[in-house]
């Protein structure tokens, strides 16, 4: 393990710790509580209430919440990214660039379907990732977003792809992202020291875009010529995998094949025979996080807690944001349960 004294700042100065994340206790109350107002009463006293105070008196609308937790998010973010060791802060810009991917994803398909400047500023969340920036700016130019971007690599590599003329949305973000993957990949093969712990929050995170790209792209029709070539995988063993997933017209006659995979791989693959595309978001993200949590545990002075602090928070925020919709929107409790990613393994 490395030495605590390269290391500490990330712990001391970011207050990493079990205390930073909500318990199961927390989480119960807020799903469980009769209406907005006092769900959000229960976050009075963690850091979230100095985002979220603002709408104690009020019913604010889902929008509105979304855009304070992001900044919440956006916040926390950087504050590691300040207080990382420098080989380690990567990491942490690329998750501070996978939300400005997301938002270019959102001006392509808005721009290329002529949606009117007004319609999009109204839906836009994310603004706090793009302080100096005006709204309409970046509708009109969007390529502007690539100046903002932390890795200068990765918004090299974009925007040649902006470059080119748009003829298909929905294929120019698969190649955004695509993109993004492989830095990520490229990165963290070449950072050896964190080989044994961040890499597997990583090869999770690959396994879901891939086989959810798969997936979805499989259900629309596509050939898999088109589907092989957005496909990232993170070893030899993942290519095979896809390959023999490309290659079968029904998944559940695989069922012999897959009980024979490595347990990390078998257990992506297996949730394809068991839920539909909807609901395997949720299923992956589970997965992800249950990882996060223990190279969070495992590993309290490396870089790796940083990284694997930020996926969690990202997942706590998420189901913060849809605990708080819920109450708003008079969502019943089931069917809220079914998308809340972190309680599953506290």
């Amino acid at each position: 393990m490395h030495s605590s004294k390269n290391y500490g700042p990330v712990l001391a100065k970011v207050r990493v710790g079990k205390g930073k994340l909500l318990d199961k206790r927390k989480y119960n109350a807020i799903i469980y509580s009769e209406n907005f107002n006092t769900a959000i009463s229960y976050l009075n006293g963690t850091d979230y209430w100095s985002y979220l105070s603002k709408f104690a008196q009020t019913l604010p609308s889902t929008l509105e919440i979304e855009s304070a937790l992001y900044e919440y998010y956006y916040d926390e973010l950087n504050k590691c990214i300040k207080y990382s060791p420098e080989n380690g802060k990567v990491f942490l810009n690329l998750l501070h660039d996978l939300e400005l991917v997301s938002l270019l994803e959102n001006l392509l398909c808005a721009k290329y379907y002529g949606i009117e400047f007004e319609d999009f500023q109204s839906t836009l969340t994310k603004k706090i990732f793009l302080k100096k920036v005006k709204d309409r700016t970046l509708y009109e130019n969007f390529s502007k977003i690539l100046d903002y971007f932390l890795e200068k690599a990765l918004a090299s590599e974009l925007r040649n792809t902006l470059l080119k003329p748009v003829d298909d949305p929905n294929l120019r973000i698969l190649e955004i992202r695509q993109k993004y993957w492989k830095i990520l990949l490229k990165t963290v093969k070449e950072k050896r020291e964190f080989q044994s712990n961040l890499t597997e929050i990583v090869r999770r995170q690959l396994l879901k875009e891939n086989i959810l790209l798969m997936t979805r792209l499989r259900r629309l029709g596509a050939p898999a010529n088109i589907i092989r070539k957005h496909i990232i995988p993170f070893s030899p063993t993942e290519e095979e995998v896809f390959e023999k997933l490309l290659s079968t017209q029904d998944i559940k006659t695989l069922s012999s094949y897959i009980e024979d995979l490595h347990n990390i791989v078998k257990e992506f693959v297996e949730s394809i025979t068991k839920y539909n595309v909807e609901e395997l978001k949720t299923v992956y993200d589970r997965i992800i996080a249950r990882e996060a949590y223990k190279v969070f545990l495992a590993y309290p002075f490396q870089p790796d807690i940083a990284y694997g602090y930020m996926i969690l928070k990202r997942y706590e925020i998420e189901d913060v944001t849809n605990m708080l919709k819920a109450k708003i929107l008079d969502i019943d409790i089931e069917s809220l349960k079914k998308v809340l990613i972190l309680p599953i393994f506290f």
